[in-house]
């Protein structure tokens, strides 16, 4: 992965294995909170942002209860809390990771859009898209709706391996059957952590009023 600032926001070159996984790994997300979701996705942001609705119990799946946790210690106002507020906010993290998914749009950039989507891109871009990277363009304004879907994401694989705290993390790396995943895990820390500190070196300091 490459990181390459620009005004207002970043160009993100992905070699090609990378965005496919991260596309494999939003998408398994965004399904796992489909098969969670109790309506159909509202087509309007702001709408499907408000949806009211929820369950009354903390999710079984140990990837939805980290993802949804409990608002309240007691059980009823806890209960009471999610059967109005978890539809919204399933359907908030779902539009982030279809924005995700889309804005990667790995396996549908063939030579010719790439071509076009390269063609006021500096040369590295341009060499980086004939090697057959996928470039992303992140704002300012899309930042976040990218922190918070690595951020679901590695809270879900923590959840799915058992990783709660930091001596788990040595543990589960000395096992053949987690080792990978807790690679990906750590991926997506440097990731998280990459666009975060090129976005706000990027950011202009407030001006001095000595």
């Amino acid at each position: 992965m490459k990181l390459i600032p620009q005004p207002n926001g970043m160009r993100v070159v992905f070699e090609r294995d990378e965005a496919a996984m991260l596309d494999q790994l939003v998408s398994q997300l965004a399904q796992l909170l489909d098969s969670h979701s109790g309506t159909a996705l509202d087509p309007d942001p702001f709408f499907a942002s408000l949806e009211v609705g929820g369950s009354d119990a903390l999710p079984s799946d140990p990837a939805l209860a980290r993802l949804f946790p409990d608002a309240y210690e007691g059980t009823s106002e806890a209960s009471e809390f999610r059967k109005v507020t978890e539809q919204g906010l399933v359907n908030r993290k779902l539009q982030d990771a279809l924005f995700v998914t889309s804005a990667l749009g790995v396996g549908q950039i063939d030579d010719e859009a790439r071509a076009q989507r390269t063609d006021d891109a500096d040369i590295e871009s341009r060499d980086d898209a004939d090697s057959g990277a996928v470039i992303v363009e992140i704002s300012i304004t899309t930042l976040p709706v990218w922190v918070r879907t690595l951020t679901a994401l590695r809270l879900a694989i923590a959840a799915r391996i058992g990783l709660d705290e930091h001596d788990d993390r040595e543990r589960l790396l000395a096992d053949e059957e987690t080792r990978g995943t807790v690679l990906v895990f750590d991926w997506l820390a440097a990731v998280l952590e990459s666009l975060l500190t090129v976005m706000q070196s990027d950011v202009p300091s407030e001006p001095s009023h000595d």
